[in-house]
């Protein structure tokens, strides 16, 4: 991974494009030709499309289509640090067939509080899955993709390794805090789609589960 932190476009260059994609192992030979870019923005990053191309002598993967993420992580009374870069260029790496974007590219800065990462871009073959119609084998799949990545670091011994701890009952009551509106808002959008039983069940998982793991 990259030393340097990417906080504008303006620093996407030739140059480092062909760095960081040699040093991934994604490019051996040549270099990056040219790209183009198509901005976006989300509710706290920025983010572009690159589209790539090689010079002729180039070999490797050769990514064509890339994402990359620019986060500033310091928002007001919210602070979140690196653990989404450490997601994607730590914590997973050893994970055979891990359910996760190819990552090429990851770097986070705590004086500037940013970092940024350098994904695959999935827009040609995925679609958001608010707009995937729900079907068992969906949701088996998702179930599954969860455990393997729960499964690597669960217990308090694995979470040991990598500098972590069992959460505490006051971190678990911070995390239901900040989760529970968001059900809220599920039951009122979405409640056309919800089956009649599902309002119950959601409300007493955030009245019940909560306390009880938080005093195990």
């Amino acid at each position: 991974m990259s030393g340097n932190v990417i906080t504008h476009f303006d620093q996407v260059t030739l140059a480092w494009l062909t760095e960081v994609l040699s040093n991934s192992g994604a490019q051996s030979e040549g270099m990056v030709e040219s790209f183009e870019v198509v901005q976006d923005r989300g509710n706290w990053s920025t983010s572009g499309r690159l589209k790539v191309r090689y010079s002729q002598d180039s070999q490797g993967m050769l990514p064509r289509n890339l994402f990359l993420k620019m986060v500033n992580t310091d928002l007001d009374d919210e602070f979140f640090g690196p653990s989404e870069v450490y997601y994607y260029t730590r914590d997973y790496v050893d994970v055979e067939h891990a359910p996760l974007i190819h990552c090429y590219d990851g770097a986070y800065s705590e004086p500037q509080q940013r970092y940024h990462l350098l994904l695959d871009d999935l827009t040609e073959t995925h679609v958001r899955a608010a707009d995937r119609a729900p079907t068992l084998a969906y949701g088996l799949a998702l179930a599954e993709g969860l455990a393997v990545l729960h499964a690597r670091w669960w217990g308090g011994e694995r979470l040991a390794q990598a500098g972590a701890s069992v959460h505490t009952p006051e971190q678990i009551r911070h995390f239901v805090e900040i989760a529970e509106p968001g059900a809220g808002h599920i039951l009122e959008q979405f409640s056309d789609w919800l089956e009649p039983h599902w309002p119950d069940m959601l409300r007493a998982s955030y009245a019940k589960h909560p306390p009880a793991r938080g005093h195990a």
